[in-house]
């Protein structure tokens, strides 16, 4: 719309408006020259989108001339160029219009604490008065009516519901997508039961400008307009939760017959998948191997594409039909949710018998219904934890599991987090009012009925017993086999953290006895038994605290008083075992004070709990509320002497391998101090604690093999080479044609002597590599330093101007990269050890893979020192016995990003010479793809074939 038709526009809109009995809401955004309007940044462009009774009645849209220059990176974000304002209006020609046309609106906006504030200011420069009217913010109301989302960036939260949104950062788009977005929150705001409407309101809210009015209004709205609950809704004790299908065992058994040709494959597929050579192969080799009279625990690599979850979960439910049980386990929860919601949903089509899923993680990953609904008594004075129990209050519409993990939050590690997640069944009591809704309950009596058990590797190290069955042995699968001796080593690996347990103690003190707050001692004044006990935990706590305190100077006189370190120098010592050992034995004194203080605090806490309980009718929401926060911080403590106790196992049972330090930091101000430790080496631990309770387990992964001679995989995993059946399936995407591996073969070999002249080699060949290159590009790096040493000298360069540079460390955490990065076209992400594997980027979301050193450990890193010395000691040799396999994997799980679908392209770059002038190198190499073509060219020449292999690639899929 033009300029000039802003006034026909108002009239239509206020016409129209007769006609309706809804308010109008001004759904606006602004494009903007930065983000400070006082700074002197201006609009450059405005949208604006009319919506009445859920309709969409008018838009407007205007460029402005801002009057000043457009930066580059704002051009680059909008689209917007300086010649495109050049003959646009000022915004003082359109502030009257504009402020007529949404005077009487309700004002919308996607972060409306910007466009509300910037829009008004720029009226006011213009000589006309701030908006008066009333504005809502779209972010915040998707996080409460979407509890689930993924991201509520509006181009993600768009996408999710299928909303057109073609032109992100451009003002009219945005506006019309937060537009159709508000008619979608509107509608999930008008199907809120009214329990829960009133939970939210009572919660007293604190959102951006006047957001809670319309919660306010339209829990006013159901005084004269009831809403049934739905039938898939049922109401516990104040709560509306979600009813739960009670699970089924299995129907009828009918006669069944396992697909093992192509012909009955397909007919078994029909239309619903595509027949693949690679992963039938997979399918009838496991199936042949598990209906065998003498089975054999199983290997199977398979690569990328290969449809590796379908292709052992079909062929196994058929082994197991009728009477056994699958255990899957997977490295990543993340993993563990796509089998159950898409892997078994896509299964249940196919097969002619029905599997039921459950899926299992460790206690804490679940909400505790009862500790929630306390919490909402309790007005937090952070805006944010209300804003999670909004959250958590609509998610309980909709989840079953009570997952945490569903709502994608990583502020987990909030405080409120540690007063609602569960701590097991075992803490529940039958009397509890939610324990027939509880949500690990539900959980034990889906176990029961379940096929299939989807779990994690460190829950199936914890919990094999549990899982398995000693008489019905239940397949095991270890899906991403090459984690699974990580997991018990993470598992074994430990931190004591002296200041943590010290803040715990604090908390628990101001709890009991604080003079600002309610506490214990308020609760129980009038109760002589509560009082005693709250004096007797006073003095327990000072007690502990002392003993605390005891336990690591009793370790700095051991092992650190000798040790010379500058202020602010981080200190890690390697301790000798025996020594440790002696020193948390149970008779020392330190150990001794420790334990008899902890169970003091254990035993006065429960004798309150127990008379708290006793009196159950007595007390305020707030009082109950007071006692799990105790509860909460006592699991801290309870946590804390767990860990010592599992020192002091390893030590006894495992002391010859494993290995144990101290980490002190002091300065001026105060000093911490840290007890870590654990295994080295699995130790046939899984023969011994898991592998006894399932049948003979199948490993699968896509990068397992290190080489044919290598006994890496069978040691990290107890197997006997000789009683190991393995296959290996190469991954159907075209490599030879679709993706290229270059190596600079004149790289400077990364060293500490000429770390200058290294770090600018690297950062001039990605700026070289990435100029005028704009693909989705991600450099992974071997350490956060060099990630910092390169990123400060691109952002000297003009590629910052062009590109969006990502840098793990710098610019955000993983899980927000990767968010960034996904959704990105021309983004460049720069990350180390964590961004190597588990990460899925098909089509043109990866085109460009920089790979700047080999992905060996440091030898330095205290657990690699140990573990190298402990291979020594057996009369190995660490670098080809772990080093390298490691790395090798590494490297074929790196490159394996470049191509993830059939459609992908890309190229993989390597800039460490070592690839091809080290022995070692051939033997990498030799573990990626066959058909993957690898070049040996000089830097200059990498930098041109890339782009030209790019471009040509890009025009072919144009075509």
């Amino acid at each position: 719309m033009k300029h000039g038709d802003i006034l026909s526009t108002t009239i239509k809109r206020r016409q129209k408006g007769k006609k309706s009995r809804g308010p109008i809401y001004s759904v606006v955004d602004l494009e903007t020259t930065g983000t400070s309007v006082n700074h002197g940044d201006r609009i450059i462009q405005i949208g604006c989108v009319l919506v009445q009774d859920d309709e969409i009645i008018n838009h407007f849209e205007t460029k402005i001339n801002p009057q000043t220059t457009i930066p580059r990176q704002i051009t680059q974000l909008t689209g917007i160029k300086n010649s495109d304002v050049r003959h646009a209006p000022l915004f003082d020609d359109v502030a009257g219009t504009l402020y007529s046309l949404l005077s009487g609106t309700i004002f919308v906006a996607h972060n409306v604490n910007f466009d509300f504030p910037f829009l008004n200011a720029e009226l006011e420069r213009a000589g006309y008065p701030s908006l008066s009217s009333e504005a809502i913010d779209t972010v915040t109301l998707s996080q409460i009516l979407m509890p689930t989302a993924k991201s509520y960036r509006l181009r993600d939260l768009t996408n999710s519901l299928s909303i057109e949104h073609d032109h992100p950062h451009s003002a009219v788009s945005d506006a019309e997508a937060t537009a159709h977005l508000l008619v979608n929150l509107a509608k999930r705001l008008r199907e809120l039961p009214t329990l829960t409407l009133e939970k939210l309101v009572e919660l007293k809210l604190n959102l951006p400008q006047q957001t809670t009015m319309i919660l306010n209004k339209e829990l006013e709205r159901r005084v004269t307009s009831p809403l049934p609950l739905s039938d898939n809704l049922y109401v516990s004790h104040g709560i509306v939760l979600h009813k739960v299908r009670p699970a089924t065992s299995q129907g009828k058994i009918v006669n069944v017959r396992y697909p093992s040709t192509k012909r009955a494959k397909l007919k078994l597929y029909g239309e619903m998948l595509e027949f693949r050579s690679a992963q039938s192969k997979m399918m009838n080799s496991i199936y042949n191997n598990y209906t065998h009279d003498e089975p054999k625990s199983m290997i199977v690599e398979a690569g990328t594409g290969t449809g590796k979850t379908l292709g052992y979960l079909l062929p196994l439910a058929y082994a197991a039909y009728p009477n056994k049980k699958i255990v899957v386990s997977t490295a990543t929860n993340l993993l563990q949710q796509q089998i159950a919601q898409q892997t078994m949903k896509q299964l249940n089509a196919l097969l002619p018998f029905e599997l039921n899923g459950v899926v299992v993680k460790g206690n804490s990953h679940y909400l505790d219904l009862a500790k929630f609904v306390h919490s909402l008594s309790i007005i937090e004075d952070s805006d944010y934890v209300q804003l999670i129990k909004a959250k958590i209050l609509v998610w309980l519409l909709g989840t079953t599991t009570g997952d945490l993990d569903e709502l994608n939050l990583n502020a987990q590690r909030s405080p409120y987090f540690a007063e609602i997640r569960h701590q097991g069944v075992k803490t529940l009591r039958e009397d509890n009012e939610f324990y027939k809704d509880d949500f690990l309950i539900r959980r034990q009596k889906q176990l029961h009925t379940a096929n299939v058990i989807i779990t994690n590797h460190s829950y199936l190290v914890d919990h094999a017993q549990e899982l398995g069955d000693g008489t019905r042995r239940p397949y095991l699968v270890v899906d991403e086999a090459q984690h699974l001796s990580e997991s018990i080593l993470r598992r074994s690996r430990q931190t004591l953290d002296f200041q943590s347990i010290r803040t715990a103690i604090h908390v628990l003190e101001n709890l009991v006895s604080n003079n600002q707050e309610r506490n214990l001692a308020n609760i129980f004044e009038e109760d002589a038994l509560g009082s005693y006990n709250v004096e007797l935990l006073k003095g327990d706590l000072r007690a502990l605290n002392e003993a605390n305190d005891a336990f690591q100077q009793a370790l700095y006189r051991q092992f650190m008083l000798n040790i010379q370190g500058n202020p602010n120098e981080l200190i890690e010592r390697p301790l000798d075992n025996e020594q440790l050992l002696s020193l948390l034995t149970p008779t020392s004194k330190p150990i001794m004070q420790l334990e008899q203080a902890l169970a003091s605090v254990q035993l006065h806490f429960v004798a309150l709990r127990h008379l708290f309980e006793q009196q159950a009718d007595r007390w305020l929401f707030s009082d109950r509320y007071l006692m799990s926060q105790f509860q909460s911080q006592w699991v801290v403590l309870a946590d804390a002497d767990n860990k010592l106790h599992q020192f002091i196992e390893t030590l006894e049972e495992r002391g010859s391998s494993a290995a144990f330090w101290l980490t002190v930091q002091q300065s001026s101000e105060h000093s911490s101090m840290k007890l870590s430790g654990g295994l080295l080496a699995v130790n046939h631990f899984l023969t011994e604690n898991v592998y006894p309770y399932f049948a003979q387990p199948l490993f699968v992964g896509a990068t397992l093999f290190t080489s044919s001679r290598s006994n890496y995989l069978y040691e990290q995993l107890d197997l006997e080479r000789s009683r190991t059946l393995q296959k290996r399936f190469a991954s159907p995407f075209n490599y030879a044609e679709r993706a290229k591996l270059l190596i600079a073969k004149d790289a400077p070999a990364p060293n500490r002597t000429n770390n200058e002249e290294y770090i600018h080699y690297l950062a001039q060949t990605i700026y070289d590599l990435c100029k005028d290159n704009e693909c989705q590009t991600m450099i992974l790096f071997n350490s956060l330093v060099t990630i910092e040493q390169v990123y400060s000298q691109l952002k000297e360069t003009d590629l910052f101007d062009q590109r969006d540079i990502l840098a793990q460390g710098i610019t955000g955490r993983r899980e927000k990269l990767l968010k960034q990065f996904a959704s990105g076209t021309s983004s460049i992400l720069l990350g180390a050890s964590s961004f190597w594997e588990g990460i899925d980027l098909p089509k043109n979301a990866l085109e460009l893979l920089i790979v700047t050193r080999l992905p060996f450990d440091s030898p330095d890193e205290i657990m690699n020192r140990a573990y190298n010395d402990l291979l020594k000691r057996e009369g190995k040799n660490p670098f080809y016995h772990s080093s390298l396999p490691k790395a090798t994997m590494k490297l074929q799980q790196g490159v394996g990003r470049l191509l993830r679908t059939p459609e992908d392209f890309g190229v993989g770059v390597i800039l460490d010479s070592r690839i091809s002038t080290r022995r070692y190198g051939y033997s990498m190499l030799k573990n990626l793809p066959k058909e993957l073509p690898v070049e040996e060219l000089s830097t200059a020449k990498v930098v041109e074939i890339t782009k030209i292999f790019l471009k040509k690639q890009r025009t072919n899929n144009e075509s």
